[in-house]
């Protein structure tokens, strides 16, 4: 080998070795910037551990902890960096609504029952659970299932001088919610077709003057409930006891109807 061509394979030899280097040195400084850009500022949250569905009474294995990014935190959220205790707080309480694995518990969709039953539990404040006698056969079709609202109305029969019967139909109480119908008490959300309850008793949340309503009616007449479509539109009404949901003229499409008959007329 010539003293020219050793001179050009040490030269070259060098050049590999810097190139090494350099290439060391560039992969070195793009690590620091990896690792500064994926840390982002966040905040623990109570989380579902597992699909939940509507009154289960939470256990240790239902809950987890999961880091949000702090722009994506709701107020509503369980933040452990307000109540630390928080996966050992919520154990025992009761949902109100169904969760999916990995959605934030929410202060306003779970409730201590602190000693009543599950029933106490799903109510709203300031509203009761009032029971209805139903027969299963008229209870539109079955397909009442709980959480649906309906309207209750009340059809009364006089008796005219002539002889004869006056038959009148009234809406006495909009936008109710079925809170169970008789055992059943969870909405159907899966399956190919839509589930049949034969139930004898409705239970529906009402407030206290609505509550009175219903008893008063229930004594005036035949009670029926008329399901609701889940896209009626609403607008507030101004009725004794509160207000009120009422649909806006032309706005309501009914995808079934039934009626339930309350009590022996």
């Amino acid at each position: 080998m010539s003293a020219r061509q050793l001179i050009v394979l040490v030269v070259a030899a060098i050049a590999a070795i810097g190139a090494l280097f350099v290439i060391r040195g560039m992969g070195g400084d793009s690590e620091p910037a990896a690792t500064d850009s994926s840390a982002i500022a966040g905040e623990q949250v109570l989380v579902a551990a597992r699909d939940l569905p509507q009154g289960a009474a939470l256990a240790p294995s239902d809950l987890a902890v999961v880091l949000f990014p702090s722009d994506s935190v709701s107020p509503s959220f369980v933040r452990l960096s307000s109540q630390p205790s928080a996966q050992a707080d919520f154990v025992g309480a009761v949902t109100r609504r169904p969760f999916a694995q990995g959605e934030p518990i929410t202060t306003g969709a779970v409730v201590q029952p602190e000693g009543r039953g599950f029933m106490a539990a799903q109510l709203e404040p300031g509203y009761r659970a009032v029971s209805l006698e139903i027969e299963p056969q008229t209870a539109a079709g079955g397909f009442i299932q709980p959480n649906d609202r309906v309207d209750v109305l009340v059809t009364t029969r006089i008796d005219t001088p002539d002889g004869g019967e006056q038959v009148n139909s009234n809406i006495i109480l909009e936008d109710v919610r079925v809170l169970a119908l008789g055992e059943t008490t969870q909405t159907q959300t899966a399956g190919e077709a839509p589930q049949v309850i034969q139930a004898a008793v409705a239970v529906l949340e009402l407030s206290a003057e609505d509550s009175r309503v219903l008893a008063l009616a229930d004594e005036m007449g035949t009670l029926s409930l008329a399901l609701r479509g889940v896209q009626v539109e609403t607008v507030g009404m101004v009725r004794p006891g509160g207000r009120v949901p009422t649909q806006q003229s032309g706005s309501v499409r009914v995808h079934a109807f039934g009626t339930v008959t309350g009590g022996n007329r």
